[in-house]
Formats: C-alpha cells, sequence, structure tokens
C-alpha cells in the first residue's frame, strides 16, 4: 500500500478544517436557536401562569382519584381556603351530597373514552359549610400512551343566578298562589288578544278544562262564548272587554251575561281589567278579572219583587202580622190581624198596645213586645186563647227590626194559629203510641205507662207483675196459610188478650207474636200467675178464620217489681227470660223469674259467648264414626260428630243453646264445610269416596236457602252428591211438612242421600213418612240397647224393619255395643249398623288409618 503524498495530505487536513467551521457555525446557529426557543417558552409559561393566577375563574387540575393538584388563587378564594390547604382535600369532600353521584358518574365516563368532556351545574361546599352554585367543566387529559393522566376543571360562580332565578321562581309560585285563591277568575291577554293564563276560578266560570284548551281556544272565543247585555242584546267581538282594553278604553264593572256555546251554561259577570307593562315584556298585557254576580242579582231582583209584593202577601197571608213602633202603637195590620181583633186595619193603626181592652187577643204579646224592646232580640212564646168555639193553640213571634246601630226601629208581630195542628199532632201521637194492625198500646207507651205504675205501687208499698207473652206455633200459621191469615189471627189474639185483663191491668204489643201485660197487685200477692193463667186458658180456644180453624198457646214469663228489679227493661229482659225457659220447658206454660232461673239464664249466656269465642278460635273439631253394612261388612259411610275438645262440654248441651240462640247456622255451616274438606283430604290420601253424613238442626233446615247454601259449599270444595249426606230429625221435617217435601226432593233430585235420624222418638206419622223422600231410617239408639231386655224394644225395631222395607228405605241401627245386638238386628232384616261395637268416633286425621286396617282384615 502506497502512502499518501504531502499535497494529499495537505489537501485532506484542509477540508478537514472547513468542514470543522461548517460544523461550528452550524452549532453557533443551533445555539441561538435554542436560545430563542426557550425564551420563547419561558414567555408562555409566563403567560399561562399569568392567566392561571389572575383568571377571574376558577381552574384546577384533579388526579384521577380526585386530589387537587394545581388550584388558582380565584376557586381557592371562591372555596375559602389556601391553596396548601385545598390541596390536602378532595373535590369529593368538597362537593354537595346531593350532586356527588352525578358528578362521579360523569368523571367514570371520562376515563372510559365514553365521552371527551362534560359541564354540569353543581354545589360546592365552602369552607364556612354553605353550598355555592357553580358551572362546572372538566376535560380528562391523557398522556403519549393514551391513558389517562389528570382532569382540567373550569369553576364558574353562578351562585348569584341560581338564588335569583330561586328566588323568582318562588315569586312566581307566590303570585300564582295568589292568583290560584282568588273568587274572582283572572284572564291575562296578549297584545294581539290571545288568551295566556286563566287562574282556577276563571277556568271555572268559563268551563276549561286545561290550560291547553285556554290555549287552543283563543283563536274563536266567538265560536265557544257569546256574550249578551243584560236585557239580552248581544255583544259583537269589538265591544268585548279584552278588545276595548286592548283598545285604550277603560274597562270598569262592566256587566254581560256570557254563555258557553256546547254546553249552555249562561252567567253574568262583571268584568273590569288594566293594561300592564314591564320593561321585560314585548308588549303589554290585557289583564282581565271576572265576578260571577248572577245570585247577586237574582238576590238584588227578587228583593226589589219582594218588596212590592210584601204588602200584598202579608195581607193575603192566614197568620196575624202587626208591626209596632219603639212607643208600642200599631204601624201596620193585615187582613188576618184586623178580622181576628174585630177592627178595620185602618182603626188599628195608631192604636197603643196599654189600650186595648181586657178581653182583646192584643194582650197576648205585649209582654213579648216589652222584652223584644229590652232585649233587641227575637222572643216567641205559645199561648192558649179561649174563644167562643174554644180553646185555640197559638204561636206568637216578636222579631226586632233594627238599623245598623242595632237599635231596634220597629217590632214585627206575627201569630199562627196551630190549634188544627196540634189537634192532628195528638192523633198521630196516639197513633205512634199504638200498634196499627192490634190496636195494642206498643213498646213506647209501654215505658211511660210503667213508669206510672211502678211510682204507683211504690208509694202503696204494692207491686206489679210484668208478663212476657209468646205464642207457641205462630209461624207455621204465616207459612201455610200466609200473613193476611196471620194477621187475622193476631187481632183476635189482642181481642182476647184485652177481654182477660183487669180494669187497672192493660196489654202491648211488642211486635211480630210478642205482647207484655203490666199487672199491679194491689197486695194479692198472687195476681201475676192467676191472670197469666187466666190469659193462658183465653188463648187456647180455637181461632176461626174463613174456613180455616186453628188452635193456639202461649208461654208467658213473670217478672216482679221491685222483687226482680226496678227498671223498666230490666224487668221486661227478666220476664223474656223466664218465658224463653218456659219455651224450653215444652210451651203452653207459666215460668216465674228466680235467681236459679236467672242463673240457668247466665250460664247459658257464656255458654252462647263460648260458642262465639270457639268459632272465631276454631276451637271446634269433627269426630267421624262409620256405618258399616250388615251382611258384607263394607264401610258405607260416616257420620260426623260436632265435639268441643278445650271445654269439654257435651255436643247435647253447646248444640241446644246455639239453635235457641240463633248460633246453629254459623256452626252449622262450619260442620258441612269441614265435612267437605276432610272428605276431599281422604280421597287425596287413596281412600275411596266414602260420604259424610251431616245432621242438620230444624233451624238451619227451616231456611229456604238451605239447599242452595249446600249445593254452593259442595261446588266449592269440588265434592260430588255421593260425597255428602244429610241426617234430619222428626222434628226438623214435621213442623212444615209441605216445606220438608220440596226441599228433600230438590236434595234428593241433585243426588244427596237423606235420613231421618233417631226414628221412633217423635211423630212417627205413617202418613207423613210414606210421603217424605227419604233414603234411610235410623233406628233410635235408647231401643238399640234396651233390646236385650225389653220385648217392647224388640217389637219396636222389628216394626221399624219391616216398614222400612215397605218404603224401601234402608235402616241404620245405632248404639250397637256388642256381637249378640248386631247378630239379632242383621237376622231381622237390619242393613247397616253403627256403634261402639263397630268402631268409636275418631279424629279425621285418625279415621283413614283405622280404615285401611279394617279392610285389610276383612279380605
Amino acid at each position: 500500500m502506497t502512502r499518501p503524498s504531502i499535497q494529499e495530505l495537505q489537501l485532506q487536513i484542509a477540508q478537514l478544517e472547513k468542514t470543522c467551521e461548517e460544523k461550528s457555525a452550524a452549532l453557533a446557529s443551533a445555539e441561538g436557536s435554542l436560545a430563542q426557543t426557550r425564551a420563547q417558552l419561558d414567555e408562555v409559561m409566563h403567560i399561562y401562569q399569568t392567566t392561571f393566577d389572575l383568571a377571574a375563574i376558577g381552574i384546577a387540575h384533579l388526579t384521577l382519584d380526585g386530589q387537587w393538584l394545581r388550584v388558582n388563587p380565584f376557586l381557592c378564594e371562591l372555596l375559602g381556603y389556601g391553596q396548601e390547604e385545598l390541596k390536602t382535600k378532595t373535590f369529593q369532600e368538597l362537593t354537595y351530597p346531593g350532586d356527588l353521584a352525578l358528578d362521579l358518574q360523569l368523571l367514570s365516563e371520562l376515563i372510559n373514552g365514553k365521552r371527551s368532556s362534560y359541564s354540569i351545574q353543581k354545589r360546592y361546599l365552602t369552607k364556612s359549610g354553605d353550598p355555592l352554585w357553580t358551572q362546572l367543566n372538566v376535560s380528562l387529559v391523557r398522556d403519549v400512551n393514551g391513558s389517562p393522566s389528570y382532569f382540567i376543571c373550569i369553576i364558574k360562580n353562578i351562585d348569584a343566578r341560581i338564588r335569583a332565578q330561586e328566588q323568582g321562581e318562588q315569586i312566581r309560585a307566590r303570585l300564582k298562589a295568589v292568583l290560584d285563591s282568588l273568587s274572582e277568575g283572572v284572564l291575562v291577554y296578549s297584545d294581539k288578544g290571545k288568551l295566556l293564563e286563566a287562574n282556577p276560578a276563571a277556568m271555572r266560570l268559563f268551563e276549561y278544562q286545561t290550560q291547553a284548551d285556554i290555549r287552543s281556544a283563543s283563536d274563536a272565543l266567538t265560536n265557544l262564548f257569546e256574550a249578551t247585555t243584560l236585557d239580552g242584546q248581544p255583544i259583537p267581538l269589538e265591544d268585548w272587554p279584552v278588545t276595548r282594553l286592548l283598545q285604550g278604553e277603560t274597562v270598569s264593572n262592566m256587566e254581560m251575561v256570557v254563555s258557553r256555546r256546547n254546553s249552555g251554561r249562561s252567567w253574568i259577570a262583571s268584568v273590569s281589567g288594566a293594561l300592564v307593562r314591564h320593561s321585560q315584556l314585548q308588549g303589554p298585557l290585557a289583564v282581565l278579572t271576572f265576578k260571577d254576580i248572577t245570585k247577586r242579582l237574582m238576590a238584588e231582583t227578587a228583593l226589589r219583587v219582594s218588596e212590592q209584593r210584601l204588602r200584598l202577601a202579608f195581607d193575603h197571608i192566614p197568620d196575624m202580622v202587626l208591626i209596632y213602633d219603639t212607643d208600642q202603637r200599631i204601624q201596620y195590620a193585615n187582613l188576618a190581624a184586623a178580622y181576628a181583633i174585630g177592627q178595620s186595619d185602618t182603626d188599628l193603626i195608631g192604636q197603643h198596645a196599654r189600650n186595648a181592652s181586657p178581653g182583646s187577643i192584643l194582650n197576648l204579646w205585649r209582654p213579648l213586645i216589652e222584652a223584644t224592646l229590652a232585649s233587641a232580640t227575637l222572643q216567641a212564646d205559645d199561648v192558649e186563647f179561649n174563644t167562643a168555639e174554644g180553646v185555640r193553640n197559638l204561636r206568637v213571634t216578636c222579631v226586632p227590626i233594627t238599623e245598623g246601630s242595632q237599635t231596634v226601629r220597629e217590632i214585627m208581630v206575627l201569630c199562627h194559629d196551630y190549634s188544627e195542628r196540634r189537634q192532628a199532632e195528638e192523633k198521630v201521637r196516639q197513633a205512634a203510641l199504638h200498634d196499627p194492625l192490634t190496636e195494642l198500646p206498643n213498646r213506647a207507651l209501654l215505658y211511660e205507662y210503667a213508669r206510672h205504675a211502678f211510682a204507683a205501687a211504690k208509694r202503696a208499698g204494692h207491686e206489679v207483675s210484668v208478663l212476657f207473652i209468646d205464642l207457641d206455633r205462630f209461624k207455621p200459621i204465616n207459612d201455610v196459610h200466609g200473613h193476611e191469615v196471620g194477621d187475622m189471627v193476631l187481632r183476635q189474639v189482642a181481642r182476647r188478650l184485652r177481654r182477660s185483663m183487669r180494669g187497672e191491668d192493660i196489654v202491648f204489643r211488642l211486635g211480630g207474636d210478642e205482647f207484655l201485660a203490666l199487672v199491679p197487685h194491689h197486695g194479692e200477692a198472687m195476681a201475676g200467675q192467676k191472670v197469666a193463667q187466666h190469659l193462658m186458658e183465653a188463648m187456647s180456644g180455637p181461632y176461626q178464620v174463613g174456613s180455616m180453624e186453628a188452635s193456639l198457646s202461649c208461654s208467658i214469663g213473670i217478672s216482679v217489681y221491685p222483687r226482680n228489679g226496678i227498671d223498666v227493661d230490666m224487668l221486661i229482659g227478666h220476664a223474656d227470660a223466664a218465658m224463653y225457659i218456659a219455651k224450653q220447658m215444652g210451651r203452653n206454660t207459666i215460668q216465674q223469674y228466680t235467681s236459679s232461673l236467672a242463673e240457668r239464664v247466665y250460664m247459658q249466656s257464656l255458654i252462647e259467648e263460648g260458642i262465639k269465642n270457639a268459632l272465631k278460635r276454631d276451637e271446634f273439631s269433627l269426630y267421624y264414626q262409620p256405618l258399616v253394612d250388615m251382611s258384607t261388612h263394607q264401610v258405607v259411610s260416616v257420620e260426623a260428630l260436632l265435639r268441643w275438645p278445650s271445654n269439654g262440654m257435651g255436643p247435647d248441651r253447646f248444640i241446644h243453646v246455639a239453635e235457641t240462640t240463633g248460633l246453629i247456622g254459623r256452626l252449622g255451616e262450619w260442620v258441612f264445610s269441614e265435612a267437605c274438606r276432610q272428605h276431599a283430604a281422604w280421597i287425596s290420601e287413596g281412600l275411596p269416596a266414602i260420604p259424610i253424613a251431616v245432621n242438620v238442626s230444624p233451624v238451619q233446615f227451616k231456611k229456604k236457602d238451605f239447599a242452595a247454601y249446600l249445593e254452593e259449599t259442595m261446588h266449592d270444595h269440588r265434592i260430588g252428591p255421593d260425597g255428602v249426606q244429610i241426617e234430619l230429625t222428626e222434628t226438623a221435617v214435621m213442623e212444615d211438612i209441605d216445606h220438608a217435601i220440596g226441599m228433600l226432593s230438590r236434595l234428593r233430585d241433585n243426588g244427596i242421600k237423606i235420613s231421618l235420624d233417631d226414628f221412633g222418638t217423635g211423630y212417627s206419622s205413617l202418613n207423613y213418612l210414606s210421603r217424605l223422600p227419604l233414603d234411610k231410617i235410623k233406628v233410635d239408639k235408647s231401643f238399640v240397647h234396651r233390646l236385650q231386655e225389653d220385648t217392647a224394644s224388640r217389637a219396636i225395631i222389628e216394626a221399624i224393619i219391616a216398614m222400612g222395607r215397605t218404603l224401601d228405605l234402608e235402616i241404620v241401627a245405632e248404639g250397637i255395643e256388642s256381637d249378640s245386638t248386631m247378630q239379632y238386628l242383621r237376622r231381622h232384616g237390619c242393613h247397616q249398623a253403627q256403634g261402639y261395637h263397630v268402631c268409636k268416633p275418631v279424629a279425621g286425621k285418625n279415621f283413614a288409618n283405622w280404615y285401611r286396617e279394617y279392610s285389610s282384615a276383612l279380605h
């Protein structure tokens, strides 16, 4: 390799030197540019810092978690904090709690890129704790990688504007409240005649439903309304109050008739108005007020007419009318007064009250006139005036006619003769105190008479018997023969009672078939008993109504004043309780009230209250006793037996009380519903549809809707007609045989089997029995229990079985307690057996187990 020559080296050195010079010049130029850029950057930073510090608006940088990075003085002053103190807070701490949720939600959307910025009105809490309204604008600054870095917040103080806005809204609300409370209608029109607003009173007057109706109707008011003068002349649109007002005319108390065309409603309006101008309004507003003066004008018209007619009316009314001055001189007398006094009206005018003749009617009201002058108040009194035709009843009223200072100017005397009305009222009073059917005194007169009778007995040291009389079996007469026949029988009963009373006794009708007699003793201790016995004998004879003859008896309860009480209601209650016991003892009986009877009634009331509570608390339960076929031993049905476990009382006792107190209806409904429920429950447990027989009381059976109730209850529980049977006593069906036949026929037609329970202990009429639609006869257990030792019982049972075969009825024997009894009945043709020998009554939940075991043993 050859070395470069000296010339080549020198050339290369020269080139290097030139390159160095060029690089040095370039470096010097770059340094100058950098110095210039730094100067410009310093200037920008100075401008930014000056702007940040001197801006009249809050500026802040926030970290992503809400810490203040940089805050300008304005914001510090706005919130009341120093810069370093403010940086120790977060914006969450200084945000009004009610505005924080929205702010955080919008910040989240910024970070997630859903928005680039947001602007809201929000409240900050200043250092003093006061809320401050601001306009907040927030932007997010991201780094070179696009990740969120910090927030820029611009905060403008708008507290004064918001407060002013709220104050304005409060002012508008107060103005609206004032307008809404006005009884006058207010309408506001634009300067173009467009209806803008109406207060509620105007809405009602003009029959607008909503504000939208107002604005929609503005261009067509004449299509909706017609305006006329008070004498009926149409008012053209150019003369309407709003038109005149907008034309610069004055409108004050303009009266007009306003009619709405579509409804036909018309009313009289008094209209006033004014043009309202304001610098903030584009033009003046026409404000009109409307008063409904219909009633006032009608009253004024009526007053004018009345003034014209008053004298004519006074002169032609039948009551006497006189007007006196304060000196008691007659200023006016109508024709009726002149006729009654016997002088002309012109002769009466000017007469002084003290100059009236001693027997004159004018003297009747002189004391009232003086009292009216003294008190300036109305005075009135009822007086009697003797005339040749008899005593007249007068109502005198003195009315002070006063001036504004309440000074009496005149006195008007009104005298009304109500003698005929008084006599008619007395007749009405007598009618009100007597029963219209029997003409006997009624309950109202009873109390009045009893007070007098008891007071007289107390003075004389005597007693008074109170007899409570109730007819026996009167209801079948009404039911069978109708109420007209029943009323005729009651009138005959009343006549017999009246004839059977002694002169000092009195009998009352309380209502229905209940009567009451008051019998003073006059020292005779047994007077009440004797009269009661006499009444029973008088009542027992036959009653003839046309071709119908009826027999009646009565039950009588007796209480004695003062032995059994001194209060009228108490004595009536005691006599009623004694009568109730007489009914229970078999009717056609007299029962004297005693303390032991009271205890008996009290015990029954306790049982009655207990039944009510037991129904509320669901304390009753049903036990079930099966009936089996004598031949196959298969269970054919079960009988539902009512029990009261928590009380321990036997059903014979509490069911009797339920029947006599009317609670048997509710109790029977519960039994039937519970039996239906149990039937459905057994089926759901896998048992066959075993019929349940339910005992029905006579009270239930009498109800006309009894069959409908059974059908409805079975339908509600989805029970078929073969799932339920009913058992009735002979008493239930024999009281009204026609009703029984109709009711039982309906039940059998619907597939419900019917048993006649306790057969042989009641009527046992073969004639009736053959007419009744029955399925079974249940031989009473009293005969079954005596079967082994009583030949008469055996004969009765065999006769019943033979009769059942003849009538094609199933025969059931109750109360079987031994195998020998069971075998005897089977041999003699009895179909079904029930009793302890088969199974004792068991609770519904236990019957299913018994049935499965029993059926398994049969197979």
